[in-house]
């Protein structure tokens, strides 16, 4: 069976960030595992707030054996981040588990969760009995699972985790009953800036764009009148203003809202300093 075990605390998900103390983990394209998933973690504790735990990220669980002495608090789960290294064509999300135990709901939904932005995995949820740190978790009576954030290995996965990481980021506390705190303080940006090339109309080329209430990431996404989230896809149009300001990696523009009268924000591409092929929006 599952347990829990240890001291009383207010954090319901702790999180291990898998290699790092000079272990890159598995590398491609320039980037390793172990800066990525660091990454991840420390926006999921961005949006999680104090309901979520990131463990000291300065160490190696794996090769120090942390979780043989890990004491965390009665009800909670930890989470093992990792990200998946194999052929080029290889890709996707999954969840790791004991072998011999049942998927609890924490572990079916983030199976659901990922599998839907890393799509690719014939099985979603996996049982191992290989692994030193399931089996630690296990011996101690943790609930614990490790989750694969897709392919590094996969340029299709790598684009996805640097482009969706919100969404991932979202997609793990929602497994676990965590409310993300939209209201956060915006990460620092530039200053706004007004160009008369700017504006015009764009077309959407990626699905799932999300529209928000600020020019940031740590801003909600915004809702239509009937409370759904508003996103853009493939093939729609938007008429942005000459406003825009580099944020969180991003050239955001600006629209005002035909329904709700409001300012709205998109992400029209990486801030690169000049247009390029792949920006989510370009103009036509």
């Amino acid at each position: 069976c599952r347990l829990n075990t240890g001291r009383t605390g207010l954090a319901k998900l702790y999180i291990i960030c898998g290699h790092g103390a000079g272990d890159p983990g598995a590398c491609a394209a320039g980037q390793t595992e172990a800066d990525n998933v660091r990454t991840l973690a420390a926006r999921i504790k961005e949006l999680g707030g104090s309901e979520v735990n990131v463990l000291d990220t300065g160490r190696n669980w794996y090769a120090d054996a942390g979780i043989n002495k890990l004491s965390i608090s009665k009800g909670s789960a930890l989470l093992e981040l990792h990200m998946d290294s194999a052929v080029e064509t290889a890709r996707g999300g999954h969840v790791i588990i004991k072998s011999g135990y049942d998927a609890d709901d924490w572990d079916k939904a983030l199976a659901a969760g990922i599998a839907a932005i890393l799509p690719g995995r014939a099985e979603t949820i996996v049982h191992r009995n290989n692994l030193a740190n399931v089996n630690r978790a296990a011996a101690r009576g943790i609930n614990y699972r490790l989750l694969e954030t897709g392919f590094i290995s996969n340029e299709d996965d790598r684009n996805i985790f640097n482009d969706r990481l919100d969404d991932i980021a979202h997609v793990i506390l929602a497994s676990f009953g965590i409310g993300s705190h939209d209201d956060i303080e915006p990460s620092p940006s530039a200053p706004a800036t007004d160009s008369d090339g700017f504006g015009g109309t764009y077309r959407c080329q990626v699905d799932g764009l999300r529209v928000r209430t600020g020019p940031g990431l740590s801003y909600a996404q915004a809702k239509d009148a009937n409370g759904n989230l508003v996103c853009y896809n493939k093939g729609g149009e938007v008429i942005l203003d000459d406003w825009f300001r580099s944020a969180d990696g991003y050239i955001w523009g600006r629209y005002t809202g035909a329904q709700s009268g409001q300012l709205r924000y998109v992400a029209v591409g990486k801030a690169t300093g000049k247009p390029e092929p792949d920006d989510f929006l370009v103009k036509v």
